[in-house]
């Protein structure tokens, strides 16, 4: 069962960090940057949770994925 993070990172519209970082602690982004570390430390200090990293690809990136069988 996918966690609440990436259920909300797959149907939040968050054009607006295109190119960022992102932190999400259940269904908010609570940090975003253009370093993870410096978002993923800025999450934990302002929320003493551990948050899930993204980065959020710009609107002309192209993603692959494979299937494994």
């Amino acid at each position: 069962m996918p966690s609440q993070e990436f259920e909300f990172y797959v149907k939040a519209d968050l054009r607006q960090y295109e190119g960022k970082y992102v932190a999400i602690i259940g269904d908010k982004v609570v940090a975003s940057g253009y370093n993870a570390k410096e978002v993923f430390d800025e999450a934990k200090k302002k929320t003493g949770k551990i948050p899930t990293i993204a980065k959020i690809p710009r609107e002309d990136a192209l993603i692959l994925t494979l299937k494994w069988k």
